[in-house]
């Protein structure tokens, strides 16, 4: 049954993708007349389906999700950071998001391979999400290119960002904690030490442009989900901590910014320490049935 439940949620998911990325390649055609409308135009058609994904995890995925913190202003520009631990983090991203009706204007970091695949990767390209080669020294240069256009345009924009590069495993975990041995820092638990490229280049490249910076803390309780679990209706409890952090509170320069990030992780893993023992797991939507 989890099989059958899976497929029937993954043909729910991506054949209507598939539709969406028909009507927005219509936009192609008027896009070199109104840069303006193709953005309005595709916006609405993530803000459409994005929501439809959180609605889906929620009610059929058994996915549960607490928003506790700050509240988060309605229409801000915001570079926004999270913990890595599972693809379900997207979907628990969209979710924040759609509380605040700022699906259509969120922009992630994808690996470049992505644009190539049907459904998500187009959706993205007509996005215009961030695409990186993993060759910062080719990446940077079209990474800020992208964000000061949005700029001069003045793009309303959720710029999401995982400073850790990769979601969380035990070997990566093992690496991560013996170069905190090694430099003398706070041995991590439960995050990677983050790396400081895309946060600098973001926090330049839309100078001016934002208003402040996200923080979530994304707790689930002893393992992340996975994809599989969520669409087989074996999805599970989450809590997400919300903290927001005015861009004027920030340091001015390169060094002290990353020192700041470096210390957000470090409360960062403390605080996932304290909301995973808060959380007890409860009945997935399978068992329930079951």
């Amino acid at each position: 049954m989890s099989f059958i439940r899976a497929v029937l949620f993954s043909v729910f998911i991506f054949v209507p993708l598939l539709i969406i990325n028909a009507f927005q390649t219509l936009s192609i055609l008027w896009k070199p007349f109104s840069l303006k409308l193709f953005r309005r135009y595709n916006n609405f058609w993530a803000n459409y389906y994005w929501s439809y994904v959180g609605f889906m995890a929620q009610t059929f995925g058994g996915l549960s999700v607490d928003i506790i913190g700050d509240r988060l202003p309605h229409h801000e520009n915001a570079l926004v950071l999270a913990n890595h631990q599972s693809a379900v983090d997207i979907v628990v991203q969209l979710i924040v998001g759609r509380t605040c009706n700022r699906l259509g204007d969120m922009k992630f970091f994808v690996k470049d391979a992505l644009k190539w695949v049907p459904g998500p990767g187009w959706g993205m390209v007509f996005l215009e999400c961030i695409f990186m080669k993993r060759n910062w020294s080719e990446d940077r240069t079209r990474v800020l290119e992208q964000l000061r256009r949005f700029r001069k345009d003045r793009v309303p924009v959720w710029v999401n960002i995982y400073p850790e590069g990769t979601r969380i495993k035990p070997g990566k975990l093992a690496a991560a904690q013996e170069f905190a041995r090694k430099n003398q820092q706070p041995i991590p638990h439960h995050v990677l030490i983050p790396r400081v490229r895309g946060f600098l280049a973001t926090l330049e490249g839309l100078e001016g442009h934002l208003h402040a910076v996200y923080d979530l803390t994304i707790a689930y309780p002893h393992r992340a989900p996975t994809l599989w679990n969520v669409l087989s209706g074996q999805g599970t409890q989450v809590t997400v901590e919300v903290k927001r952090y005015p861009i004027e509170s920030l340091p001015a320069d390169a060094e002290g910014r990353s020192a700041w990030l470096l210390k957000l992780y470090q409360d960062k893993d403390k605080r996932l320490e304290t909301l995973m023992a808060q959380l007890k797991p409860t009945p997935s939507l399978a068992q329930q049935r079951a």
